[in-house]
């Protein structure tokens, strides 16, 4: 027989160490899961959407197709302002969606629809975006400062007492534009109009045209009421802007061309 020693029998008889890991039951690990997952929602909502105050769409006339069972479209997409990675490369797909089919000769197609950015950058007090899209489709920008203003007059007549003052104000010529961006700025508080400093509003504008082929085209003109021009072809300028605390570029280009692609799309 083998002989135990007192000590390690005295061992044996102590009870084993408590060593056992507490886990979390099922509730509170499904608790901590949600907590965590609200958590990284919030951040990355907080860093995109924070620096965003809001954004717009503004276009220079309305009109509407008339309804027809072609639906082929050819797209020819051009852009000649600053930022280049502004394109309308999901219009097609969103036209798709709506039943329409996208083909490459223009001459095969009933709707051709063309469409150009021509400014993509910062908005200034004495030119904001109003003013571009009030100009028209195909006007200037920039140089054609005057143009845009007095566009911008004929929008003002119907704001009242402020619209006036706007009115009045860009009717006296060039040497009253920063007057105009001045009233523009303390009279409003759209997304164009940056409150502070570090505000920025940056916006994308384009000229749509689109043609119905077989229809009655002739030279189209250019009302802005959307209901002088000849059959069978349409014109506007569109104008999307992000009303930034901080210039983000990245940021915002994806809003603005997603805005102006389902704008044009949206007249389908």
């Amino acid at each position: 027989m083998r002989l135990v020693s007192a000590t390690v029998r005295h061992r044996q008889l102590l009870p084993p160490p408590c060593w056992r890991t507490i886990r979390p039951t099922r509730l509170e690990d499904i608790l901590m899961r949600y907590l965590v997952l609200g958590v990284v929602l919030c951040l990355s909502s907080t860093a995109y959407a924070g620096n965003i105050k809001d954004t717009d769409l503004i276009a220079s006339n309305t009109f509407f197709l008339p309804p027809s069972t072609q639906k082929t479209v050819f797209i020819q997409a051009r852009n000649s302002s600053d930022n280049q990675d502004v394109s309308f490369h999901d219009l097609g797909s969103r036209l798709t969606a709506k039943g329409y089919q996208i083909i490459q000769d223009p001459d095969a197609a009933h709707y051709i629809v063309l469409a150009n950015i021509v400014y993509c950058n910062i908005t200034k007090p004495e030119l904001p975006v109003e003013a571009i899209v009030a100009s028209g489709y195909g006007s200037g920008i920039g140089s054609s400062v005057m143009g845009g203003l007095q566009g911008l007059t004929s929008m003002a007549s119907m704001a009242g007492p402020q619209g006036a003052l706007i009115g009045s104000a860009a009717s006296m010529g060039l040497s009253a534009i920063e007057g105009v961006g001045s009233a523009i700025g303390s009279l409003f508080s759209g997304p164009s109009t940056p409150r502070m400093p570090d505000d920025v509003n940056y916006a994308c504008v384009a000229d749509i045209q689109i043609t119905e082929q077989g229809a009655t085209a002739s030279a189209p003109t250019s009302a802005k009421s959307g209901t002088g021009q000849q059959s069978g072809v349409y014109q506007t300028r569109l104008a999307a802007d992000v009303h930034q605390k901080k210039l983000d570029e990245k940021e915002a280009t994806p809003l603005l061309q997603q805005k102006l692609s389902a704008a044009v799309a949206g007249n389908f």
